[in-house]
């Protein structure tokens, strides 16, 4: 998904690997959303699309339907808290994702956000209160969230290179380590992120990142049963990032 956002605030879907482009209405010119997300295929007839602006104690939501000419925009404010909103603050760390047509969306202390798409969505926002330790939210400096088997994964990067993956307990009110992905491979950056099975079965346990080495020819991948950092075809192991070259405007893709 892209855009163009100088004078008109242009919103398009774009396939690199056939160069086809699907136009979707302009966004109001006063707005500024920066996270996207959307819930199928954008050729499917309910592909759901949503933008969030988030500041702190404001949370303003765009959606657009299939068929609509204008985006739907719903403004959150976070500072009139009831018994609705019990979160004086909310700042989104990625983008936000689907699942079963609910949109959840992720913050940088752990907290989660919910909300219906097809309903009205401030009515139907609700929060998990899964808010992480204090050690931990001192040390991170990036998160991500993707859906595996219907649930939620949240991944967490500190600033010593350690990666925490958590999923909610059943009461959806705290996170539970995940210690084994199983045939999974998650792969994590700033433009999108996700989770497929395994394609060798030596890859598994993998967190492949926007992470490059020996001059940009290999891509690192983080081992969550190691605990460390590791390049295919090279001797390379180690515990932190901080020589590794990290490309923060970066999105994974792949053909459909």
């Amino acid at each position: 998904m892209g855009g163009k956002f100088a004078e008109e605030k242009q919103v398009f879907f774009f396939n690199p690997f056939t160069r086809k482009k699907i136009d979707l209405p302009d966004l109001p010119p006063d707005t500024a959303f920066t996270k996207f997300s959307f819930s199928g295929l954008p050729t499917s007839e309910d592909c759901v699309v949503v933008g969030i602006m988030n500041l702190l104690s404001l949370m303003e939501i765009a959606v657009i339907k299939p068929g609509e000419d204008d985006w739907e925009i719903e403004d959150v404010d976070f500072r009139e808290t009831d018994e609705n909103y019990p979160v004086k603050k909310f700042c989104l760390s990625s983008n936000p994702i689907f699942v079963d047509n609910y949109c959840y969306c992720l913050d940088v202390d752990g907290k989660v956000a919910v909300f219906d798409p097809h309903d009205d969505c401030e009515n139907s926002l609700e929060f998990y209160g899964m808010r992480l330790s204090r050690r931990q939210r001192y040390s991170l400096i990036q998160s991500f969230m993707v859906e595996s088997d219907g649930g939620l994964i949240a991944i967490f990067l500190s600033s010593y290179g350690r990666i925490y993956v958590l999923k909610p307990d059943a009461s959806k009110k705290n996170w539970v380590n995940v210690e084994d992905l199983g045939d999974k491979v998650i792969y994590l950056s700033n433009g999108g992120s996700w989770v497929e099975k395994r394609r060798v079965s030596c890859n598994n346990n993998r967190i492949y990142l926007p992470m490059l080495y020996d001059n940009n020819k290999a891509v690192i991948f983080y081992d969550l049963k190691t605990q460390r950092y590791h390049c295919n075809g090279y001797d390379f192991s180690c515990t932190s990032f901080y020589h590794i070259k990290q490309i923060f405007h970066s999105v994974w893709i792949k053909p459909t």
